[in-house]
C-alpha cells in the first residue's frame, strides 16, 4: 500500500513537470533552429565573398601588356642601350628603366675613385638621361656582393658605406656632365639587393634608375 502511495507520488511529480521539460526542449529547438539559419546566412556571404575576390584575382591575371605596350617597352630599352654602349647594360627593374655599369669598368677592389675606364659610358649615360628623361628623378644606386671589405677596410664600415661612396661618386661626375644635381638621389644597398644571387661579379654594380617627373 505504501509502495502504491509512493508510486502515485512520483507519477504526480513527473506529470507536473512535464510540460516544464517540453517547453525548455521546444526552446532549445527553437534557439538551435535559429543559430542553424544564422550560420547558413554567414556561409552565404563568405562564399559570395569569395567568389568575388576569386573573380578579381582571375581578372587581375589575365591582363597582359597589349602588344604594341609590349613592343613599345622593348623598343626603349634596346633604344637606350644602343645609346649607353655595351659597357652598360638596360633593362627594367621594378617597371623602371635602369642603366647599370659593372664595377669592372667604374672601380678597382675597394675603391670609391672612378676608373678612366667609367668615363665614356657614363658621358652616354649622362646624355641619355638629359636627352631622354629631362625633368625626372634619377636613383643613383650603389651595390656589392657580399664579401667583406679587405684592402681598405680602414676607410669604409662595411659594404653599404662602400656602395654609398661609389654611387655618390657616380652622382657627382654625372652631375659634371650637366645632370642637375636636384634631381639626383643616391641611395646604398650594399649586398642587399643582388642582381643575380649566384653571380658576385653581376652585383658588384652601380645602377642609374630613372624615376618619376619632379
Amino acid at each position: 500500500m505504501m509502495f502504491r502511495k509512493t508510486l502515485l507520488l512520483f507519477a504526480a511529480a513527473a506529470m507536473t513537470l512535464l510540460p516544464s521539460c517540453t517547453a525548455r526542449y521546444q526552446d532549445m529547438l527553437r534557439d538551435r533552429d535559429s543559430r542553424i539559419r544564422d550560420l547558413n546566412g554567414e556561409v552565404a556571404r563568405l562564399r559570395g565573398e569569395n567568389d568575388d575576390l576569386q573573380r578579381r584575382l582571375a581578372s587581375a591575371a589575365t591582363v597582359t601588356p597589349t602588344p604594341a605596350a609590349a613592343k613599345r617597352d622593348d623598343s626603349e630599352v634596346s633604344d637606350i642601350q644602343r645609346d649607353v654602349g655595351p659597357d652598360a647594360y638596360v633593362d627594367r627593374r621594378r617597371g623602371r628603366i635602369s642603366i647599370g655599369v659593372q664595377d669592372k669598368v667604374t672601380f678597382d677592389s675597394g675603391s670609391k675613385t672612378l676608373k678612366d675606364s667609367s668615363h665614356s659610358v657614363l658621358r652616354n649615360v649622362a646624355n641619355v638621361l638629359k636627352d631622354k628623361f629631362a625633368g625626372r628623378r634619377f636613383f643613383i644606386e650603389g651595390h656589392t656582393d657580399t664579401d667583406p671589405i679587405v684592402k681598405t677596410k680602414g676607410l669604409y664600415r662595411n659594404n653599404r658605406h662602400l656602395s654609398f661612396e661609389r654611387a655618390d661618386s657616380v652622382a657627382a661626375w654625372l652631375i659634371k656632365q650637366g645632370v642637375p644635381e636636384s634631381s639626383i638621389v643616391v641611395v646604398a644597398y650594399g649586398q642587399f639587393d643582388p642582381r643575380d644571387p649566384k653571380n658576385k661579379e653581376a652585383n658588384r654594380r652601380v645602377e642609374i634608375v630613372v624615376g618619376d617627373s619632379l
